[in-house]
């Protein structure tokens, strides 16, 4: 693979299939074990999806991953679960966090939905295809209010959910 790919990049290009989402080392569903080989991670820290406890275990999140030696990983498949409701949504208000990021309120459009919780997680995701995990807030009559880090509310176009945590 390129000098600085991460593993799952190279293993989606190769065709494996993997679990992901986020794809910047937070929602960690793409954590797996590594089996055999070496890894460093970006700056030589540990992603915020992963802890030290779990990194001693073997545990690595592939997204962030890059080899430093041939690599025998042992990952979950995706799709294992159910299929979760997919809807198309619009940003109506975006507010800026102290800690950063923005609460932004989404509303739906038509009649699908995704019937999340406060303390749930959505993903929401661009036309391009960039997705974020997010916590919900807020729930309203056809809105849902979400935190999201990296992703301009504008350029979100779907949310699918809901999901009980990060991973």
């Amino acid at each position: 693979m390129p000098p600085g790919e991460n593993v799952l990049t190279a293993a989606l290009a190769a065709g494996i299939p993997l679990p992901y989402s986020c794809r910047a080392g937070r929602c960690a569903t793409c954590k797996a074990r590594l089996l055999a080989g070496a890894i460093e991670y970006p700056g030589g820290k540990l992603p915020p999806g992963i802890v030290e406890s779990e990194a001693s275990r073997g545990e690595v999140l592939l997204c962030q991953a890059h080899p430093r030696s041939d690599l025998r990983v042992q990952a979950r498949t995706p799709g294992g679960g159910t299929a979760q409701p997919i809807a198309a949504v619009i940003a109506k208000r975006a507010t800026p966090l102290a800690a950063g990021g923005m609460r932004i309120t989404f509303d739906f459009v038509g009649a699908a939905s995704v019937l999340a919780r406060p303390g749930q997680f959505v993903d929401i995701e661009t036309a391009t295809g960039t997705r974020e995990r997010a916590p919900v807030v807020a729930v309203g009559t056809g809105s849902i209010d979400v935190e999201a880090h990296d992703l301009d509310p504008d350029s979100v176009v779907r949310m699918a959910g809901p999901f009980d945590g990060l991973r």
